[in-house]
């Protein structure tokens, strides 16, 4: 499969709802506000440099938020990423990126920003979220927010139809997480798990460039960084420490059968961003 342009995002693969040449004014910002997998918390606003970047949840988000909080300590000395707006909330990953005036500039004009994303290969990214959130959790215990919304769904899910992982203190294995993924319409599921077409709305935003985790990750993050004047050596070398970290070292989770229910549960995912088919093996 080739690949598609990676310059500005294909009107083709947009509906005739987003609206590419002329601002939709504060109507723009009410609808993204709407959509499930917009969050203030991941997406990314910086109306001096008129750059967006909307986050991926397991597509170096982390990565990213760490990156842009060392940068503004050591090139532009602040020592509160939030800027003032959260001195309580101290981790790069727990503080909104820009005031909310902002978030309604950039959707309500959004023909005067660039928007840029993060996406990774659909196998590795469903493999990544079953492992970061269920592959060990009988052991190591899950975190609260599965604890809280997912754990107990998927073990009546798997007790409905008989699959492993339905007791409690039971390991979940994956084709069990696969068919609870299945079991779910695309675009409300969650955000770790959801088709990243849904998650990076983008029947409504027209991406100037999407980078893939796979080789593009760190040149991205850098033509971010010089877009918001977030350069130098200082900048270089905090560049130099981020890394597509893939999962530990474990034996292969995909079979040809898994691997054909994937391209069917992600298929706009595989034919928007050019991955290949083929690319299961091994993960």
């Amino acid at each position: 499969m080739e690949p598609p342009p990676q310059g500005l995002y294909c009107a083709a693969m947009a509906t005739p709802d987003a609206n590419r040449d002329s601002d939709p004014g504060l109507g723009g910002f009410f609808h993204i506000l709407g959509r499930r997998h917009f969050s203030p918390f991941k997406t990314y606003v910086n109306r001096a440099h008129h750059t967006v970047v909307v986050l991926n949840p397991k597509v170096g988000t982390k990565s990213f938020r760490q990156a842009l909080t060392d940068g503004m300590r050591e090139i532009r000395g602040v020592t509160d990423p939030s800027e003032g707006r959260y001195r309580l909330l101290k981790k790069a990953r727990e503080f909104q990126f820009a005031p909310i005036r902002d978030y309604v500039d950039a959707f309500a004009h959004p023909g005067q920003y660039q928007f840029f994303c993060f996406v990774r290969n659909p196998y590795a990214r469903l493999r990544s979220a079953w492992q970061n959130k269920f592959a060990y959790g009988h052991t190591q215990g899950y975190s609260r927010s599965i604890r809280r919304k997912e754990l107990g769904r998927l073990r009546r899910f798997a007790r409905g139809v008989q699959l492993p992982g339905a007791r409690d203190g039971e390991a979940i294995p994956f084709t069990t997480f696969l068919a609870y993924v299945e079991s779910q319409p695309a675009g409300q599921r969650d955000h770790h798990w959801d088709d990243q077409y849904h998650v990076l709305l983008m029947d409504d935003i027209r991406y100037e460039r999407f980078f893939r985790m796979e080789g593009e990750f760190t040149a991205g993050l850098r033509q971010i960084f010089d877009r918001i004047d977030l350069v130098g050596p200082a900048m270089e070398g905090i560049l130099g420490t981020q890394k597509n970290r893939s999962p530990k070292d474990e034996a292969p989770v995909f079979t040809a059968e898994l691997a054909a229910r994937v391209q069917q549960l992600y298929a706009r995912d595989f034919a928007t961003f050019g991955y290949d088919l083929d690319s299961w093996r091994g993960l």
